[in-house]
């Protein structure tokens, strides 16, 4: 299990700076302990399954790994799926625990969300390769885009409507955080 290189950007110590600055309930060191062991499933996964990571890249958008070699769609699906497994089996086991309801309410929610069948979340990942195994790459790339593009909206369009009638910009802000990396995403493929 070799590890390589490490890397963080300016935009993940602006983040973190800007998030450690707004807590004042200490919620964030919870909520990175849940990233740390979402990335560590997939970590261990991906090295179980015989692949090996070169570079972790922690951005303002989450953590991006290079890999030595391509997974096929089977090894990337488990891969993909294996983080959010990490963080419902941690709020399966923290929530019985009076004093870990809220690690366990963060790896529930961190789980779920990427679950989502959205391109750039794991949920996305996980569905691109099953269709691709089921039905072929094209298919999968035009499901998967029509599918993100779809739930994106529908979460932007959720933001609106609760900002409008007097609830916080939470999901507003995620909904246009999808939209930007479903549009980075695909400008870096072209």
């Amino acid at each position: 299990m070799k590890l390589g290189k490490w890397e963080a950007t300016g935009g993940f110590f602006l983040l973190m700076a800007w998030l450690n600055y707004l807590d004042h309930q200490m919620i964030l060191p919870l909520a990175l302990t849940a990233c740390i062991f979402h990335e560590l499933g997939h970590y261990l996964t991906i090295c179980a399954l015989g692949g090996s990571v070169t570079q972790i890249r922690l951005t303002a958008v989450g953590a991006e790994m290079a890999l030595a070699h391509s997974l096929n769609y089977w090894q990337e699906g488990l891969a993909a799926l294996a983080g959010p497994a990490a963080n419902l089996l941690l709020a399966r086991l923290f929530c019985g625990w009076e004093h870990g309801t809220l690690f366990a309410g963060l790896n529930l929610v961190l789980g779920c969300f990427n679950l989502l069948p959205i391109g750039c979340l794991d949920g996305g990942r996980a569905l691109h390769c099953a269709l691709c195994l089921m039905a072929g790459p094209d298919v999968a790339e035009w499901a998967g885009e029509w599918l993100s593009r779809l739930l994106s909206t529908l979460i932007l369009a959720g933001g609106i409507l609760l900002l409008r009638g007097g609830g916080n910009v939470t999901l507003l802000c995620i909904a246009l955080w999808l939209l930007i990396l479903e549009f980075s995403h695909k400008k870096g493929e072209k």
